[in-house]
């Protein structure tokens, strides 16, 4: 098992910290998208006992959220001799595409339940806005096509 310093563990909490940033729009677990930040910022395939290491939670918790992102397509389980070790099955790149744009797709959907709430005035212009995050989000789902 790698044995994180101090200092590097540090800088590590700080990369994986701004990955949760960035992965948290689409809707995992807060356990899955911290276990995926450090998988992303690791520089090699991290085991359970790796992750609970570096993450700070539970063996059980980084079980429960392994087998959810393996569900979800998101990780690799790789054999590295009596254990498993993980990693990243997504460049980030496209998974942050895909999370700008489920944060889209929210907004976009709050506007349009405010639409019906509110006077005409506001309402012409949620439409607008409505249509300006239509286009952002077709931005962004042919970006994360392109790329992927």
């Amino acid at each position: 098992m790698r044995h994180f310093s101090r200092f590097r563990r540090k800088g590590f909490n700080e990369a994986v910290a701004s990955i949760s940033q960035l992965l948290a729009p689409l809707g995992l677990p807060r356990s899955c998208v911290r276990v995926l930040a450090a998988l992303y910022a690791s520089e090699a395939p991290l085991s359970g006992r790796e992750l609970a290491e570096v993450t700070g939670y539970s063996k059980s918790a980084i079980s429960a959220a392994v087998r959810m992102l393996e569900r979800n397509c998101l990780i690799y389980r790789l054999k590295r001799g009596r254990e498993s070790a993980y990693v990243p099955s997504v460049g980030i790149a496209d998974l942050v595409l895909e999370a700008q744009a489920k944060l889209v797709e929210r907004v976009r959907s709050r506007i349009r339940s405010l639409k019906s709430r509110v006077n005409s005035t506001l309402s012409s212009k949620l439409h607008l806005l409505d249509k300006e995050l239509e286009i952002l989000l077709t931005k962004l789902r042919g970006e994360a096509r392109e790329g992927g």
